[in-house]
């Protein structure tokens, strides 16, 4: 019975990587939507409440 669960546990595993080959990519790329994500609204709502960014002041061609 254990030699047949094998069996069919393998060929699942086979089938797995032959119709999807990169599935075990979308779990990085959920952490990295979830961190771009997180870095996006932490820097607005930091800009809303502070009330400043920080911003490049120009005097001619000098740079402050």
């Amino acid at each position: 019975m254990n030699n047949i669960l094998y069996k069919i546990i393998l060929f699942a595993l086979l089938l797995m990587l032959v119709l999807a080959p990169f599935a075990g990519l979308a779990p990085l790329l959920l952490v990295l939507l979830i961190a771009g994500a997180a870095w996006f609204f932490s820097s607005i709502l930091q800009v809303l409440v502070v009330g400043e960014s920080k911003t490049v002041e120009r005097d001619g061609d000098i740079m402050k």
